[in-house]
């Protein structure tokens, strides 16, 4: 004669969260409320929400309609840089295409080591913050790029014509792309 299994719960018990798990959440929103999925009360509503939750499932229908809650490298193959509410400065992998994006912050990116002969494309996405880019004193600069009520600018004479290309595509809203040479 055997005895019995003890009964074991079939209810899956939520996990408490992290302020890590709320600092990951918040950014999910504020890259939303930056691409226009959300409106800013919106966004205000879901932050506050956010900072209340205590268990995983009180996330969710906070970000179900968002897409991903995770983040994960670009398929393409794109070096992300991104600045939410802080100053990011990084001499990025150049082998790749760059997309550098600012949210009330600030990204500087060195780009002064590509190599002559090497195009190089960098998205800027900055909304009420700033991009900067040093290049090379021969670079080549391609802005393709558009602003809404910012600004764009590429300070110094090119000296040359056998230095890198640097192709600037994006959008800057509130915001300002400057590019020095060095």
């Amino acid at each position: 004669m055997s005895l019995p299994e003890p009964a074991r719960s079939e209810i899956a018990v939520p996990l408490r969260l992290s302020n890590d798990d709320r600092e990951r959440a918040v950014e999910q929103l504020n890259r939303a409320v930056a691409d226009g999925r959300l409106t800013w009360p919106e966004h205000a509503e879901r932050v506050e929400a956010v900072y209340a939750a205590r268990v995983t499932d009180d996330l969710r229908p906070l970000l179900a309609d968002l897409g991903r809650a995770d983040v994960v490298p670009l398929a393409d193959g794109t070096t992300e840089v991104s600045a939410l509410l802080s100053k990011i400065v990084r001499v990025p992998d150049t082998s790749r295409r760059i997309h550098a994006r600012s949210l009330f912050g600030a990204v500087v990116l060195n780009l002064a080591s590509v190599p002559a002969g090497q195009e190089v494309e960098v998205q800027v996405d900055a909304f009420c913050g700033k991009v900067q880019l040093m290049v090379a004193d021969d670079a080549t600069v391609i802005d393709d790029g558009a602003a809404i009520l910012g600004k764009r600018a590429v300070y110094g004479e090119q000296e040359g014509l056998d230095g890198p290309r640097i192709r600037l595509t994006g959008t800057v809203k509130l915001g300002n792309l400057k590019v020095f040479r060095v």
